[in-house]
């Protein structure tokens, strides 16, 4: 036999190596698939975990929700319950409240006022009266004075009664106590303060060397006080209608104001010392002229000329202040100063009454 070639071994050695691999390949791949199946296998039981579990956690959920629904509608049925309470609470208390306030209400109208309290008082009866009984204490204190040789006292105090004069009267109308017997008694009163005590005083300062001239001039003066007082009653008692004019304009001079200008020659003496100006023929002088300013039908300017409200009450505080501040520094100066401002005033006072009498006439 004939030996094969070298090439021919060689082919046949890979034929035989071919022939080898080949089972095992395929033991290889019935392993892959074994493998592929176990995987296979191991991923549908997780799939069937999950699925479980899901479920699970589904019928948990279900039974938390029914649950929750149960609890919430307990819940809530209570919270409506106790709200409803609540509320119900609320409108008693308010209902006590509105009825309360009724009460309370009623009360406030059934009681009265401090202002109606302070009128029907016992105190609101004899204050304004008290007030004038003061002031004519003051004014015949004044001649007590006078005849202790103290002047200025004694001007001091008529001074202090034409103060207290200014304040019975609105008392008593802010009081509801008007009446005719407090009109006398404020006659009477200002008859003593302002008709007889300033001519006493002024009899005995200066008046008297004069002798009976003297005298009947001082009796000149209380006479034309007494009739101007007698007018002014007349004229509030007959019930005559009583215009603006007639509340803004007196007829002639109040007996106060007469009073202080009779003084006027007295106040200046006690500022200047000069004897000259209280001489009786300046005494005199100022005696009768405020004697016929009082009986005479002149208008002339009243308080209630100046309205005082919330524009110009700043003015009013101002002008007191300082009248206040000159008044105690140096009073018989500025009682000197207001005095000759007052008698000036009246020829002004009358034009002024003229022009609004004729605008009066004109607008009717």
């Amino acid at each position: 036999m004939k030996r094969k070639s070298s090439k021919e071994e060689v082919k046949d050695s890979e034929v035989s190596k071919n022939t080898e691999k080949k089972p095992l390949s395929k033991g290889r791949k019935n392993s892959k698939e074994s493998k592929g199946s176990r995987e296979a296998k191991k991923d549908s039981d997780v799939l069937e975990n999950l699925e479980t579990k899901v479920s699970n956690m589904l019928e948990d959920s279900e039974k938390k929700v029914s649950n929750g629904k149960e609890g919430f509608e307990k819940e809530s049925s209570g919270i409506l319950k106790n709200s409803e309470e609540e509320v119900s609470d609320i409108l008693d208390g308010f209902a006590n409240f509105v009825r309360k306030g009724k009460n309370s209400q009623k009360e406030k109208d059934s009681k009265p006022s401090k202002k109606e309290v302070l009128k029907t008082s016992t105190l609101a009866k004899f204050l304004p009266n008290a007030v004038t009984i003061t002031a004519m204490c003051f004014g015949l204190s004044s001649i007590r004075f006078a005849q202790g040789n103290e002047w200025e006292y004694a001007v001091l105090c008529i001074l202090v009664s034409a103060l207290l004069d200014m304040f019975d009267g609105k008392i008593a109308r802010f009081l509801d106590q008007s009446s005719a017997f407090g009109l006398e008694l404020d006659s009477l009163s200002d008859l003593v303060c302002f008709g007889v005590a300033p001519s006493v005083v002024l009899y005995l300062a200066s008046m008297q060397q004069i002798g009976k001239i003297g005298w009947g001039i001082c009796m000149f003066y209380t006479v034309c006080c007494a009739l101007r007082l007698a007018r002014f009653n007349v004229a509030h008692t007959c019930g005559d209608e009583v215009t603006d004019l007639d509340r803004k304009y007196f007829t002639g001079i109040p007996a106060p104001a007469g009073a202080i200008v009779a003084l006027f020659p007295l106040i200046l003496f006690f500022e200047t010392e000069s004897f000259v100006i209280v001489s009786p023929f300046y005494v005199a002088f100022f005696l009768m002229f405020s004697g016929c300013l009082m009986v005479s039908t002149i208008r002339t300017f009243s308080s209630k000329i100046i309205e005082i409200n919330n524009t110009n009450s700043w003015v009013a505080l101002t002008v007191i202040a300082f009248m206040i501040i000159c008044l105690t520094s140096r009073l018989w100066l500025s009682l000197s100063v207001l005095v000759a401002f007052y008698i000036i005033m009246i020829p002004y006072g009358v034009y002024e009454y003229s022009k609004a009498l004729e605008y009066t006439k004109t607008k009717e």
